[in-house]
């Protein structure tokens, strides 16, 4: 026991002084969530500013003054967009669409033919983009105005073209369009553990071997296994240090929410934040002792972290099982790592209690990792070496 406290130390003091990892794990820590939500809330800002301006930008509005009295009644200014408002499109100098109104739109629609408005606006231009529905919601309220009047006009009553009124019902809790905003996080969570263990599971065991300090440690006389539960449970805490950050993160992270629509859904509190531990601490566990794994039998840094790269690519793969299943989740998916993590965390932020029977199975996985990846570094530490 005293050996693999020893080589613990070492291997955390070592951890410590390379700043390359001391960077990867503050980093991938501290910024991935405030990062996350600052985005997210950017864009819902974007998307609501758009329906809250008001302003349409028009083309020949004249040719419609019905149509211009209308957006006018429901509160909207209309402007003439420029001659050039194409090029300032693509440019992204506008920040509305255009709306286009042909000739004898007025006369054309009076004697019942079929007229076109066209809303023109640039796919890359995202702000533009955003622009588009409230005005085509607007044209299509114009539309069915228009309609209403015309039947009544001719003495029909419109309540008999539509004798089924069909209305919607939705079940899902406020909380849920929380987790839809904020699906991403748990992912985010996952992959700072990745990240932030990788340099400490390569300089640990390739970084060594390249500077030559792997064969005196050797020559000490310590086991494989106390070798590899050493190196091992420097990794470990330190990706578990990740974890304690990542998630207190969230607390700050808060306050750099700029939407308030999404401020007043996203509530990460104490019971949350257990929540959360509880299902990453032991992950953040086996995917060190994989990651040793991976790194032990390469020559180089470099090699190393290719290989881990890839596990990590591989990692973050894993979740699009999700996509692929829309409905209700399959059984089996609690035995698959990562993806059980992902819907645990996914159930956290909706507010609904972890079930005992999932928690146990993740545990059992997660240990399982831990113990295959231990004694394959176990086995393979001092092979190696001689290699």
């Amino acid at each position: 026991m005293n050996a693999i406290f020893i080589i613990f130390r070492k291997e955390i003091s070592d951890a410590m002084r390379d700043r390359r990892t001391l960077m990867m794990v503050l980093l991938s820590a501290l910024l991935g969530v405030p990062l996350v939500l600052l985005i997210v809330s950017e864009v819902l800002s974007q998307v609501e500013s758009q329906e809250d301006k008001r302003l349409v930008l028009a083309v020949n509005i004249g040719q419609a003054p019905r149509l211009e009295n209308f957006i006018l009644r429901q509160g909207y200014q209309i402007q003439a967009a420029p001659p050039d408002y194409e090029e300032k499109l693509r440019k992204k100098d506008l920040s509305q669409p255009v709306l286009l109104v042909p000739d004898q739109f007025e006369a054309e629609l009076a004697q019942g033919k079929k007229v076109s408005l066209e809303i023109v606006f640039d796919t890359s231009n995202t702000q533009a983009q955003f622009g588009v529905r409230p005005l085509k919601r607007l044209l299509d309220n114009y539309s069915q105005e228009g309609a209403i009047l015309g039947l009544m006009m001719r003495g029909v009553a419109p309540e008999t073209l539509q004798l089924i009124d069909v209305k919607e019902r939705h079940l899902s809790r406020p909380e849920e369009r929380k987790v839809t905003i904020t699906a991403m996080l748990p992912i985010m969570l996952i992959m700072a553990i990745v990240i932030g263990g990788m340099y400490a599971a390569i300089d640990t065991t390739a970084g060594e071997r390249e500077r030559g300090s792997l064969e005196p440690l050797m020559m000490n006389p310590v086991s494989g296994w106390q070798l590899a539960i050493g190196k091992w449970a420097a990794v470990a805490t330190l990706s578990m240090l990740v974890v304690l950050l990542s998630v207190l993160s969230f607390f700050p992270s808060q306050w750099l929410i700029r939407n308030e629509a999404l401020r007043a859904e996203f509530q990460f509190g104490f019971a949350e934040a257990s929540g959360f531990l509880m299902i990453l601490l032991p992950l953040a566990a086996s995917l060190s002792a994989i990651q040793i794994a991976v790194a032990l039998n390469c020559k180089s840094f470099k090699e190393a972290q290719v290989r881990n790269q890839l596990l990590s690519l591989a990692i973050s793969m894993v979740p699009l099982l999700l996509a692929f299943n829309q409905g209700r989740e399959p059984g089996w998916f609690q035995w698959v790592p990562v993806v059980a993590q992902n819907l645990m965390m996914n159930h956290v932020l909706k507010g609904e209690a972890l079930n005992l029977a999932p928690i146990i199975i993740a545990l059992m996985v997660c240990m399982a990792m831990s113990l295959a990846g231990l004694w394959y570094v176990a086995q393979k530490m001092r092979k190696v070496v001689m290699m």
